[in-house]
């Protein structure tokens, strides 16, 4: 028996879906397993429905599989996250590395960051060293106090201070991408003008 998956676009980079002939399955079935996301463990949607009719069937859940049986019927069962890597060995070798995510966070009003911050970078370069090809995308943010075109400078002021950071690790600033968002995207609301150190961040993404 046949079937399709649906993947919305809106998660796509979410998860990971793997097809597969039997041993997950009976004889003659594909089974499709959802796999969650390397970096974060969040996972996705899937919609498996079967070509000749009957009722799809969304997997959101990760080491599930699904299967579509000679009737049409679509059956789920969980599975052990090993007998996924050795059934899927091949494919999974194959996937690129998913990127990862690294915050830091600054003083008020300036470009300086928290103590805590220089574990964070090392961390960083760390990541980037053990990548092939990497690129590095450094985003600068603030918290709300002042006008929206001095929180601009500031973050990309922010983002271009992380950068420097890195840098100074060895790794070339050709691959480093910065921007700056000002107090458009906050991480947690607060009222206006309202210093909330959590917004004063820089998001660091090693892909």
């Amino acid at each position: 028996m046949k079937f399709q998956t649906v993947v919305g676009a809106s998660t796509l980079a979410l998860l990971c879906a793997c097809a597969h002939q039997p041993p997950l399955g009976a004889p003659g079935e594909v089974t499709v397993v959802v796999l969650p996301r390397q970096s974060s463990g969040e996972v996705g949607a899937v919609v498996v429905r079967p070509l000749e009719g009957g009722q799809p069937l969304v997997l959101d859940k990760a080491y599930v599989a699904a299967s579509v049986d000679s009737g049409g019927k679509v059956h789920t069962e969980n599975v052990a996250s090993s007998r996924v890597n050795e059934t899927f060995s091949d494919a999974l070798a194959v996937l690129p590395r998913q990127p990862a995510q690294f915050r830091v966070y600054f003083i008020e009003g300036t470009d300086e960051l928290n103590p805590d911050a220089k574990r964070t970078i090392e961390n960083v370069a760390a990541e980037v060293a053990a990548r092939p090809s990497p690129e590095i995308i450094v985003i600068g943010h603030t918290d709300f106090l002042g006008s929206h075109e001095y929180n601009d400078a500031l973050s990309l002021q922010r983002a271009r201070r992380v950068r420097e950071l890195l840098v100074r690790r060895g790794i070339p600033m050709k691959i480093i991408e910065v921007a700056g968002r000002g107090k458009r995207e906050p991480l947690h609301p607060a009222a206006p003008n309202v210093a909330e150190p959590r917004n004063r961040r820089v998001e660091i993404s090693v892909r």
